[in-house]
């Protein structure tokens, strides 16, 4: 199944280790968790989603990957996720919301589940050109709440654009 090429590359900008242990916040369909998956040894990934049908079709996409134990699929809220403290390596996200709202929940969730080290990718695809002003809005966000942007990276695809903030907490 051809995979849309801004999938290809958050999956080369996280880069995760074998042995990586990654969550990924509103999944969908699961297409990046497969490539993700795909290149884990012992490590693992948890997805979530609040859509109980997108979860099922992630679970249905990843299902090697399930039953090798390297994915996880839940349906649910971010905010409601039971997650275990300093679990993770990475934390990533592609076009979720709360990241421009009012995100000090989510956020220090975020930084408590994330151990020392870890990084937080948040993505999103514009339409057309890149939207540099919610870029700096995010970044605001991420500043305001606790976390230090380490790098901030554009693409340009064939119909779209999009960003990708990679922050850690400060805490850490």
């Amino acid at each position: 199944m051809e995979v849309n090429e801004r999938f290809s590359w958050a999956a080369a900008i996280i880069a995760p280790k074998p042995a990586s242990v990654l969550l990924e916040i509103g999944c969908g369909t699961g297409i990046l968790a497969e490539l993700i998956a795909g290149k884990l040894d012992t490590g693992k990934i948890i997805c979530i989603d609040q859509s109980t049908s997108m979860i099922r079709m992630a679970i249905q996409r990843n299902k090697r990957y399930v039953l090798l134990h390297k994915a996880s699929f839940e349906a649910t809220g971010f905010a409601d996720a039971v997650l275990q403290e300093k679990q993770f390596d990475k934390v990533f996200a592609f076009n979720v919301n709360f990241f421009w709202k009012q995100p000090a929940k989510e956020l220090a969730l975020i930084s408590r589940c994330l151990k020392p080290a870890g990084e937080l990718f948040v993505f999103y695809q514009t339409p057309g050109r890149i939207d540099m002003k919610l870029c700096k809005a995010i970044e605001a966000r991420l500043e305001e709440n606790g976390f230090r942007i380490s790098d901030t990276i554009t693409g340009n695809f064939a119909i779209s654009a999009a960003f990708c903030i990679i922050a850690t907490p400060l805490s850490a």
